[in-house]
């Protein structure tokens, strides 16, 4: 999530990085969430709303290393 790219409904744009040999690249996911309800242990948003379930994607490919 980048806080410091706050949208003017207070909201914040999430972001995907990679890192694949010391090379990152950084992409757009074109979703937005409340800062307050970010999770940054977990990446994720708390709760059970629509904006938590729309999120859980990403959530979930954060854990594609440990599928690999």
């Amino acid at each position: 999530m980048k806080r410091t790219k706050a949208l003017p409904n207070g909201n914040a744009p999430i972001y995907l990085r990679i890192t694949i040999d010391s090379e990152r690249v950084e992409l757009a996911t074109k979703r937005n969430a409340n800062p307050e309800k970010w999770n940054n242990v977990a990446q994720k948003v708390l709760g059970n709303t629509d904006e938590a379930r729309s999120v859980s994607l990403i959530s979930s490919v954060n854990s594609l290393p440990d599928r690999i």
